[in-house]
Formats: C-alpha cells, sequence, structure tokens
C-alpha cells in the first residue's frame, strides 16, 4: 500500500516534526510511506526566515532580521531531518499539485497536529480535509485546536467527513462536538503519533544526536509561552541544587530580561531535542509534547499549565494518572511544593497507567485495520 501522510511538513516546530516523523516510522513497517510534500506559500510563511515577505510589515522585518543568523542552525538541522529520515512527495503549492499527487497514492492519512484548525490553515483548510478530491481517506488524532468550529465552516466539516473512510481525533471533545452535526460517522480517540513508537525507539533516535550536552546533570525548560512562574521556579531549583538551566527555544527570539541565568539554546534540531529530554534531570514545561516524552523518557517533571491550549495535557496527566504533576494558573507554585511534586511523582510514570496503554494499544489497532480494510476493499475491485 502507498500511503501519504498529510500534515504540517512545512513547521518548523518540535512536535509537529515529531509527530510527523513517528507516525511516518509507524506505518513504515508494513507499508510504503510518504509525506505529502504540501507547502503552499501562505503555510511556509509562517515559519519563512525570508525578511521580505508580502504584507511587508516593519516589526516583522526587524524580527526576522534579527532571528535568521541565530536560528539558522536550528532551521538546517530541521530540514535535515525532514529529508533524510522520511520519504517526501515532490513539492505541492497548490491543489491541482497536491491533487495529482494523491492520485498516484492508495490512501491519504491526515494527521496529527491542528490541521483542522482554521486559524492555522486558513483558506487551505478545505485541502487539509480532502474536500473534493477523490482518494481513500483516513484521519488520524486529527485536531481542529479548539472545542468548537465557525458555523460558516459546519457545512465544509459535514461534507468532508462524510468522504473519509475512517475519522479519529485526538481531543474527546472534539469527537463529542462533531459527532453532533455530521452523524453517522464512527470517531474514534487516538493517542499523538508520539506514543506510537516506545521509549527504546526514542532512544535510537536520540543516539543518532551528535549534540553536546550542556552538563551531566541540568533542568530542561521548554516553554511554548512565556511562564514566569515556571522561569522563577527553575531559577530556585538551580540555586538550592547547583544545576544549570537549559532552555530549548522554539524557533523565535525570546528576548525577556526574566531569562537571564537561563542558558538558551537556539541550535537544536529534532533528534537533539531528543537527546535533551532522555538525558534531563529534571524538566519545566507547558508544552504537551515537553509533558509527552517527559511521560516517555519517565522524567522528574512539572507541567505548567497553557493559557489557551491545556486540554490535551489534562487527558494525558490523566492516562497517566499524575495530574498532580501540572501547576495551574493560580496555584501553589512554591519552590518547596514543586520539589515535593517532583519527589512524590518520582516513579509514577513508570508504572504506565493501564488507562494510557490500552489507548496506545487501540490507537494501533485503529492505524493498522483502518489500512488493512482499504486493500482490502481495493482488492475486491480490481484497483
Amino acid at each position: 500500500m502507498k500511503i501519504g501522510i498529510l500534515t504540517f511538513n512545512w513547521a518548523i516546530n518540535y512536535g509537529a516534526i515529531l509527530q510527523m516523523y513517528a507516525l511516518y516510522r509507524y506505518l513504515s513497517k508494513s507499508n510504503e510511506v510518504f509525506i505529502i510534500n504540501y507547502v503552499p506559500d501562505y503555510l511556509a510563511n509562517i515559519y519563512s526566515t525570508k525578511i521580505f515577505v508580502k504584507p511587508l510589515k516593519i516589526k516583522s522585518m526587524i524580527r526576522k532580521a534579527l532571528e535568521k543568523p541565530i536560528k539558522y542552525k536550528q532551521i538546517q538541522k530541521f530540514k535535515e531531518f525532514i529529508n533524510t529520515s522520511m520519504l517526501l512527495t515532490n513539492k505541492a503549492k497548490n491543489r491541482e499539485e497536491l491533487t495529482r499527487i494523491i492520485n498516484a497514492l492508495d490512501v491519504v492519512v491526515v494527521g496529527s497536529d491542528q490541521v483542522w484548525n482554521y486559524d492555522i490553515t486558513n483558506d487551505y483548510l478545505r485541502d487539509y480535509l480532502l474536500n473534493g478530491i477523490n482518494c481513500n481517506k483516513i484521519s488520524y488524532a486529527a485536531s481542529i485546536g479548539k472545542n468548537q468550529i465557525k458555523p460558516d465552516l459546519v457545512n465544509l466539516f459535514r461534507e468532508s467527513l462524510e468522504d473519509f473512510d475512517f475519522i479519529s481525533l485526538r481531543e474527546g471533545t472534539a469527537i463529542y462536538y462533531l459527532s453532533e452535526f455530521c452523524k453517522g460517522k464512527d470517531y474514534k480517540l487516538c493517542v499523538d503519533p508520539v506514543f506510537l513508537l516506545n521509549k527504546e525507539e526514542w532512544e535510537t533516535v536520540a543516539k543518532k544526536s551528535e549534540y553536546k550536552l550542556p552538563a551531566k546533570e541540568y533542568i530542561l525548560v521548554y516553554m511554548l509561552e512565556n511562564n514566569l512562574n515556571l522561569i522563577n521556579i527553575a531559577k530556585n531549583l538551580s540555586r538550592i541544587y547547583n544545576l544549570p538551566v537549559i532552555s530549548v527555544e522554539i524557533p523565535f527570539l525570546r528576548l525577556k530580561p526574566e531569562m537571564r541565568g537561563i542558558r538558551k539554546l537556539h541550535d537544536v534540531g529534532p533528534i537533539d531535542f531528543i537527546k535533551l529530554f532522555l538525558n534531563s534531570k529534571w524538566v519545566l514545561t507547558n508544552s504537551f509534547h515537553g509533558t509527552a516524552f517527559s511521560l516517555i523518557f519517565n522524567k522528574e517533571f512539572v507541567t505548567f499549565s497553557h493559557s489557551t491550549v491545556n486540554e490535551r495535557i489534562d487527558n494525558l496527566l490523566k492516562l497517566y494518572g499524575v495530574e498532580n504533576n501540572q501547576i495551574r494558573d493560580g496555584g501553589n507554585v512554591t519552590v518547596e511544593n514543586i520539589i515535593k511534586i517532583l519527589q512524590e511523582n518520582k516513579y509514577a510514570s513508570i508504572k504506565q497507567n493501564h488507562k494510557i496503554l490500552k489507548l496506545i494499544e487501540e490507537s494501533k489497532e485503529y492505524l493498522m485495520e483502518s489500512i488493512e480494510s482499504i486493500k482490502n476493499l481495493k482488492l475486491e475491485k480490481g484497483e
């Protein structure tokens, strides 16, 4: 079976690229798999380092001029990882080119990530819903990015989802919401693709990294948004235990005075990211994938809630039975409380709550059974 994965392969984002890699690796165990290299200019410009991108905005131009030399190595590592670890189709920049690529495939798997979030895809949402494109379609742990969609998009979703062979989402609330207006479909809850690979498989990935570790023991910080409580806790832990604080910086500059004393890493590629998590002493994060890799590697960690996209973190911690590892806004953020959480939950993730293990197995079964069903259907039709 020739399978194409349609996701955000253009994103310079650790979670986006590593979930894509995990899904690719898992499906490749028994199929011929390609990443559909769909990169319209609008989406490519989200992470573009080009200074003169229309519409020209002075602040954006200044920011990109400052970022470009600092982020160059990081971006090159992303490109190298994508191009050497996965097979990509020819590049498609519009719907016509995308359709031509899809016509050469047996099935398209859409997801994971927020592929159905209009705020990201904008007018290209129709393409990520494969609306009007004639092919066999599976969604895997797709996300709409929020608890509801705009009223004027309801018909687009209804029409598109009716045409999917199998649908899985990564948030239970999205299943409930979409099933309200697109009835009769069987919606499945599936884990983020990073959980399709086990700890040992991710350790093998980390071993490929030649990144020099910043210290034998260190506190790892990974933030999707600035969190002053997290930063202050990291500094206090550093002072008490004499451990350096390392921050993996996402692809934009974080010029914040409160970050003084924290070593900011701007040259971390996807496999370096895995290596840094694997070898950390403690992890402080407000990221879903930061939380995910902390759990996969049995790390002592604390997750601080994200101000806008925290639901999937809640769900993940609940599945593992370690809800107390999260600090919410207004919660008890004294260093003493954080130390207590780290000590009490030292071995919690090793136990691997049966709920997450069950959901991982069910997710794998969903993928394999969906693909096998389409394969059998094609054989019956003589395709």
